[in-house]
Parts: C-alpha cells; structure tokens; sequence
C-alpha cells in the first residue's frame, strides 16, 4: 500500500513501537506528514523514532518562526506542527523508552554558528584591492599555490584571497605565515559565499573561527564584510533554541 493511501483507521490497526518506526522511516515526506504526525501524537511511539523524527525535519530552518505562529505554506506548516509536538512531548517522556538507539550529532555537528564579531571590520591598516578579474582569471592551480606562496605582504595575499573561489585557495592561503586576522576573515566570507558547495568548507569555516578566538592571526590589515559587495549575508534571528535534550544520543 502507497503511503498517501494509508488512513487513520489503518495506522491505528499497529500496535507496537517496531512499527511505528518501521512506518517513520520508510514514509515519503513528499506525500505529506500527516501520518508522521499520527506517529508522534501517539504514547506507543519510541524515543528513538520521535528524535530521529524531529532531525529530520530540519529544525533549523523553523528557528526564526515564532512557535505561536501558523506559517501560510501548507506543507511548511505541517512539518513545523510536527516539530511543535515532538517540542512538547519528548521533555515531558511521552514516548516509549525502547531498546532502540538514536544518535542525533551527525544532524548538528556540522552546524555553523556564525559569531557577530566575523561581521565586523577587522583592525589594522586599511586594505585596498589593486589586483584586477583580468589578473587571475587564467591561473591554474599550480598558479594559485605558487603566487600564494611567494606573497610577500599582507596586502598581496588579500588581494590573492579577495579572488578565491576554492577551498584549496582557502587553505594555501590561511597556512601562508603572513596571513593575519584581516586576511582570514576575508577568506572566511569568500568560503561562505563561493564554496558553499563544497563538503569540507563547513569544516574550514569553523577552523577559522576557532583559530581567530585563539589569536592565531596578527591584526594587519582593516577589513570590513559589511562594505564587501561580494560578501551576502543576513543574519538569522533566532526566537527559540533547540533543548539540549534534543542533541543527546538515546
């Protein structure tokens, strides 16, 4: 049987946890929630399924909505109602305490938390970009790693890094010894902005961020994000925060 076709009558026929989750893992979230949402709404539903239930329904992206509201996109909104009840269900242990397991890190670990101060000018002497598209446009890699390498200030290696686009740059970049904070932020948003598709520049963003909170980077060269057409950023504002409770393995 398709999973639009299942009703109430019928999902109301299961009786045991197994397979709740069997049915919660094997649905089709095209064809809507509503049988996810039985499943949460039910006492017999496992921890394990209604956690794994709420990461895969992308908390994330429902932070910036009050939790009183009603969004106007049908869908959107079912997914968000199913949040809200596994919200206020699984603090309170309404579901049922199985020898099933779920570890939820794989679905947050790779989160990027972007600090205010990365948005904010850099101290130091003003920079300027004297490079041109025209003078880096025919480069290679080998051209990239070897013009990084013979920088020979921080201002040349800004102007390197305003024109980066891979996360190789990136890194040939922030290892060069005269890179400094102005420098890194600046490779921070590029990474942001043009390698968003790439798997490791998630990593490389929190590498910076942790190297500057430790002082690796001297202050140079003033840089301002706010000022840099390239760099698109909105800042998400947060009205509620995901309960710890949420990010721990059952």
């Amino acid at each position: 049987m398709q999973q639009s076709e299942l009703d109430e009558s019928i999902f109301r026929e299961l009786k045991t946890s197994e397979e709740l989750h069997y049915l919660a893992t094997h649905h089709n979230w095209d064809n809507g929630v509503k049988v996810l949402q039985w499943i949460v709404e039910s006492p017999i539903c496992s921890e394990a399924t209604a956690l794994e239930l709420f990461w895969l329904a992308q908390p994330q992206d429902f932070q910036q909505c009050k939790l009183d509201i009603t969004l106007q996109d049908e869908y959107l909104n079912e997914v968000f109602t199913l949040l809200k009840t596994i919200l206020k269900n699984y603090p309170d242990n309404f579901y049922k305490k199985t020898s099933r397991q779920f570890d939820p890190a794989p679905f947050y670990e790779n989160e990027l938390i972007i600090p205010d101060w990365i948005y904010q000018k850099t101290n130091g002497e003003d920079s300027y970009v004297y490079y041109e598209e025209d003078d880096i446009e025919d480069w290679f890699d080998a051209d990239w790693k070897n013009n990084i390498q013979r920088a020979e200030s921080a201002i040349e290696l800004f102007n390197i890094a305003w024109f980066l686009d891979e996360p190789e740059q990136a890194s040939l970049i922030l290892e060069h010894p005269l890179c400094d904070k102005g420098v890194a932020v600046l490779v921070f948003w590029r990474l942001y902005n043009e390698c968003a598709m790439y798997t490791e520049t998630n990593g490389k963003l929190k590498e910076i961020i942790h190297n500057i909170l430790n002082n690796t980077y001297p202050e140079m060269l003033s840089y301002d994000p706010k000022t840099d057409e390239k760099v698109d950023y909105k800042k998400k504002k947060i009205v509620w925060e995901i309960p710890e409770i949420f990010r721990k393995q059952v």
